[in-house]
């Protein structure tokens, strides 16, 4: 049977939840989402209610007759069932435990407006009962994240495992370092003996040795945002065998500024750096072969070159020998362009192509390099447009070359029988120099290499085989860049393909 208590507390129901939401709502530590949508345990604390009346009501049974306590504990299990449920579900856990605590506080304050008298055996049953619930609560919550903690640090042990990537931790205060077993391995240090900070700052290479102390100082400072990331050389502290690696880190501070600790990771990086060495040291040797390679070849060829026209000017030849005597010249020209290219190239590669600006007159300059180009190709129409004014301060023979070597391209991958077409025209400071040709289009995926050295673009299934090393490009892109200029291509089958230089007409950047 109900006992009267309760009896008067289900009366009271509606104003103990409406009172229970206004508390949960009021609450200042209330979050935006039970602002907007209510308390989270709207759905549950009705039943919730009715679970704590029927403990309450037991309460009283246990005294009268015997096994009551079977009952009681039967209702403060309902009970606590909702908070294993909140964890289940994903909820707010300690807005949860808050929303339980207002409850109570609501009940109560109910009692207390109604005249209701909790007896000291239903008092106690309802606190201990919240209690319960919340207690409860914790010790899912505990359960939960300490599950959820073992298993985020078991699947980062795995990552920076299989990553071979080392992590650190540096307590800035006590001066307590840290190092897992793979900073140690990196750091030539074995699995038990001790890391202290001046032992770590003994292992770094003498030469990397201050670069390193100057990026710990600066991550000090809030500042610089606590960023650490610095690449140096260690020296195996028991193994002495000299390592590369990268550290990246961050440095944590207190309220008032102060660095309290630093966390980071550590790569082995020294094949990648062993592999730049090595690339370098190529690089040096290909630029001195290329050197060499050149210059060795200069003397017979102007000795070809020389005797040819030597032949075609007091020869007395006849057709077909002066055909070939011009096939020789032509040669030889090919070749000496290539020598220069590959010169130019190995320029490059210690900056800007040298250019010796001075002012002059654009139109000039390319109209004497589409004249060449015209007797060197007289099967392929080849227009000029040229319009305003060509003044500016260019290194002529350099424009000249960047113009031979956009139209010969044209002329390369052109259409049969199709016209090349050179414009020059001005556009605000800068005059433009526009080379279309009509011919397959050149594939999107290609035109970021398009103007890299040794680069021949496949177009229409085809590759401009032996007309040049693939440097024409290349040195076109670095002659505009060194008088402060560009070139972009636009291809589309249905239009062509237009390279358009972009060059100031003011001082060159170039020297």
């Amino acid at each position: 049977m109900e006992t009267s208590i309760t009896a008067r507390l289900r009366s009271c129901e509606r104003d103990v939840l409406e009172r229970w939401t206004r508390r949960v709502l009021e609450d200042p530590r209330a979050t935006k989402a039970q602002r907007a949508g209510g308390p989270m345990l709207a759905r549950e604390v009705p039943q919730l209610f009715e679970d704590l009346l029927e403990a309450l009501a037991a309460s009283r049974r246990v005294e009268p007759r015997a096994g009551g306590d079977g009952e009681l504990c039967s209702a403060c299990a309902r009970v606590e069932e909702h908070a294993r449920l909140c964890v289940a579900q994903g909820r707010c856990i300690a807005g949860a435990l808050r929303e339980l605590s207002h409850l109570r506080a609501a009940l109560l304050e109910v009692c207390a407006e109604q005249g209701i008298s909790l007896g000291v055996r239903e008092a106690q049953v309802l606190h201990a009962i919240v209690d319960a619930s919340m207690w409860t609560s914790a010790l899912e919550i505990e359960t939960a994240t300490r599950a959820a903690l073992e298993d985020s640090g078991a699947r980062l042990r795995l990552a920076t495992r299989a990553g071979g990537v080392g992590v650190w931790d540096y307590d800035t205060v006590t001066g307590k370092l840290r190092w897992d077993d793979r900073s140690r391995e990196v750091a030539g240090l074995d699995p038990v003996s001790e890391v202290r900070y001046d032992l770590f700052l003994s292992s770094i290479h003498p030469d990397d040795r201050a670069r390193v102390e100057e990026a710990v100082q600066r991550s000090q400072s809030p500042e610089s945002g606590g960023e650490y990331s610095v690449e140096y050389r260690l020296v195996g502290i028991r193994d002495g065998v000299e390592r590369w690696i990268a550290v990246q880190g961050r440095t944590f501070f207190d309220a008032a500024g102060r660095s309290v600790r630093m966390i980071g990771t550590v790569t082995d990086i020294t094949e990648r750096k062993r592999a730049e060495a090595a690339r370098r040291e190529e690089l040096v040797l290909r630029d001195r072969f290329i050197a060499a390679f050149s210059h060795y070849l200069r003397t017979p060829l102007t000795s070809i070159a020389l005797a040819a026209s030597v032949l075609d000017h007091h020869g007395n030849l006849t057709p077909q020998q002066a055909r070939y005597i011009e096939r020789i010249a032509a040669s030889a020209r090919r070749m000496s362009r290539t020598i220069n290219d590959l010169l130019d190239l190995k320029r490059s590669r210690f900056g800007n192509i040298p250019i010796a600006p001075r002012p002059e007159d654009l139109h000039t300059v390319c109209k004497s390099a589409v004249d060449e180009l015209r007797a060197a190709h007289p099967g392929v129409p080849i227009q000029l447009d040229l319009q305003g004014s060509g003044a500016g301060t260019w290194d002529p023979e350099r424009i000249a070359q960047m113009v031979t070597n956009l139209v010969q391209n044209a002329i390369d991958y052109a259409d049969s029988g199709s016209a090349v077409l050179v414009a020059v025209r001005p556009r605000g400071d800068d005059l433009l120099i526009e080379v279309h040709n009509e011919g397959p289009a050149i594939a999107p995926e290609l035109l970021q290499t398009l103007f890299d050295p040794f680069h021949q673009a496949p177009v229409g299934g085809w590759t401009s085989t032996g007309r040049g090393l693939g440097l024409g490009l290349f040195i076109a892109h670095q002659i505009a860049k060194a008088h402060g200029g560009a070139i972009e291509v636009d291809s589309k089958a249905e239009r062509g393909t237009t390279f358009t230089a972009r060059l100031p007409r003011g001082e060159a950047v170039g020297s």
